[in-house]
């Protein structure tokens, strides 16, 4: 059995030095967890299996892995796309969840 490991930062440094898929399970799953199974935009609770990552800046637009990806509902990964996360996030009205991920992108 695989030690858990605190943060998603300790889990991307495994995935880079290991680069596994058990790894990336896990570096996936230690998000899902960070952020208790919860859209990180919409701010619904889900099965830790129907929660997709989201690139809070994406790939395209120059956004990184490491405190980038997010965990998010299918709908709202769909739905943000390439659009800016404030732009996309404005919608729900929940300065808590701006909040939340602005804290966990520059921690």
């Amino acid at each position: 059995m695989t030690p858990l490991l605190p943060t998603p930062d300790h889990y991307l440094h495994y995935l880079i030095a290991m680069t596994s898929s058990e790894a990336k399970r896990l570096w996936r799953r230690s998000i899902k967890e960070h952020f208790d199974c919860t859209c990180a935009y919409c701010g619904e609770t889900y099965d830790i299996n129907e929660l997709t990552l989201d690139h809070v800046q994406p790939r395209c637009h120059g956004g990184g892995d490491n405190r980038n990806t997010v965990a998010a509902c299918l709908r709202c990964n769909q739905e943000k796309g390439s659009t800016n996360w404030r732009v996309y996030i404005a919608r729900f009205d929940n300065p808590l969840r701006e909040l939340l991920i602005t804290n966990y992108t520059n921690g």
